[in-house]
C-alpha cells in the first residue's frame, strides 16, 4: 500500500512539474495561407504564451501568442486583446494535412521546457 501511495505521489508531482493546467487556447483556422488561434495562461493572463506549430507531426514554426484577438478579451479569458497567434502556412503538397499547436511550458526555474497541446488538432486540405 505504501508503495502505491509513493508511486501515485511521484506521478502527480511529475504531472504538475511538466504541465500547466491553466493553459487555455484554440487552434481555430488552418488553410493554404495561414494557421491561427489563441492561447492564454490563466494563472498569469497578462503574460504572452510561446507556441509551436506542427503540421503532419513535423515542426513548422514557433511564435508568441501576442497578436490582436479582441474576442479573447471580450470572452473574459484575458485582461487585454493580445493573445492570438498566426503562422503562415508553409509550402505543402496537395492533400489532407493536420495542424497542431502546442504551448511551451517552462518549469524547473527555466531548465525544462515541455509542450502542451492547445485546443484540438485541425484538419485541412491543400489544393483539389
Amino acid at each position: 500500500m505504501a508503495e502505491a501511495l509513493l508511486i501515485t505521489a511521484v506521478a502527480v508531482g511529475f504531472y504538475f512539474a511538466t504541465t500547466n493546467p491553466n493553459l487555455r487556447g484554440v487552434l481555430d483556422q488552418a488553410d493554404n495561407t495561414s494557421i491561427t488561434g489563441w492561447a492564454v495562461d490563466e494563472s498569469n493572463p497578462a503574460a504572452r504564451v510561446e507556441v509551436q506549430l506542427f503540421i503532419d507531426d513535423r515542426f513548422a514554426g514557433d511564435a508568441m501568442a501576442d497578436q490582436y484577438r479582441p474576442d479573447v478579451h471580450q470572452a473574459k479569458r484575458a485582461p487585454d486583446d493580445w493573445h492570438g497567434f498566426a503562422f503562415t502556412t508553409p509550402q505543402l503538397p496537395t492533400g489532407d494535412h493536420q495542424a497542431r499547436v502546442y504551448a511551451v511550458h517552462t518549469n524547473g526555474a527555466g531548465t525544462r521546457r515541455t509542450l502542451q497541446l492547445i485546443g484540438k488538432p485541425y484538419r485541412f486540405r491543400i489544393g483539389q
